[in-house]
């Protein structure tokens, strides 16, 4: 069961990532050239100005980029005339989780793909239930999908959220798996259909670009006092969670952190996150919602 301090904190951590991507809307509102890399970082000023710090960094996967993309080049632009622009965004406070995520679409074709994609999302929800199976998420998905002649990312999910925990066991299909764990009260997902045109592959694969890391272990580093200094400030500021190497620019340098960041590769101090592309080219998009599961009526945070 979630108390109700916890369901207090779940909420205004909602609330945060909502305000972060209605930001994000009105900062592109009307603009064909995007700077990525201003873009996340005003997105996530924000969550901290409202009080609470990105579980994650703000994930700007443009196209047949499904996910794990933000930039760490200053000048990282795009030229937005047409296409799926995703905004993937997670506040957090006091551990506790929301992550939520829109489409920017732009062209007639991608605007159909976005709007039944955020279609999808808010009918499945009405199947956060105790009791009902993942699978069966995933098997309304994949069908709804269909009908549209669109379909889902099958080798990406959705997941549950614990505190200080993004990815939590259980994983939310968006295509139809047997033998799925089932939903239980009290807790937390994170659901995120991704959808493409049905003449894709409807698969993704990891790219070579890597901007994302977590750590995996905190072994001291005795021969470097510097990189065991810069390690543990990581995991001062961000446990296990996900980050990105320009959040500590400020402290480095930019030149200095990327060098720290290799070294620690090599060690296998990090996990890495490489971008995840659409195999067979297709323009991607995504909606995301958390929701707390309760026996009389979940809770979406983030709406």
């Amino acid at each position: 069961m979630i108390s109700d301090t916890e369901l207090e904190k779940y909420l205004t951590a909602g609330k945060i990532a909502k305000k972060a991507l209605k930001y994000a809307r009105d900062l592109m509102a009307g603009k064909k050239k995007i700077n990525l890399y201003t873009l996340c970082e005003k997105i996530e000023r924000l969550i901290i100005d409202h009080g609470a710090i990105p579980a994650f960094p703000c994930n700007v996967s443009y196209n047949d980029i499904a996910a794990h993309y933000t930039p760490i080049e200053a000048d990282t632009s795009i030229v937005f005339n047409e296409g799926v622009l995703k905004i993937d965004v997670g506040a957090m406070v006091d551990g506790y989780i929301a992550d939520t995520a829109i489409s920017i679409a732009r062209g007639k074709d991608y605007e159909y793909l976005a709007k039944m994609n955020l279609r999808i999302l808010n009918e499945v929800l009405e199947y956060f239930k105790p009791g009902v199976k993942l699978g069966e998420i995933g098997r309304y998905v994949e069908s709804e999908a269909k009908k549209m002649g669109l379909k889902p990312i099958a080798n990406l999910s959705g997941h549950k959220v614990d505190r200080y925990d993004l990815h939590a066991g259980k994983n939310v299909p968006n295509v139809y798996e047997p033998f799925s764990p089932t939903i239980k009260e009290g807790e937390v997902y994170a659901v995120e259909p991704f959808l493409t045109f049905d003449k894709y592959s409807g698969y993704v694969k990891p790219g070579k670009t890597i901007t994302i890391f977590s750590l995996k272990k905190i072994k001291r580093i005795k021969k470097n006092r510097e990189l065991d200094e810069f390690k543990n400030k990581i995991y001062n500021t961000r446990r296990y969670l996900p980050f990105t190497p320009r959040w500590f620019y400020k402290d480095y340098g930019k030149e200095k952190t990327l060098e720290f960041i290799r070294i620690l590769k090599s060690e296998r101090f990090l996990n890495e996150y490489p971008v995840l592309i659409e195999e067979s080219g297709g323009v991607v998009s995504q909606y995301e919602h958390t929701i707390i599961v309760l026996e009389k009526g979940s809770i979406v945070t983030t709406i």
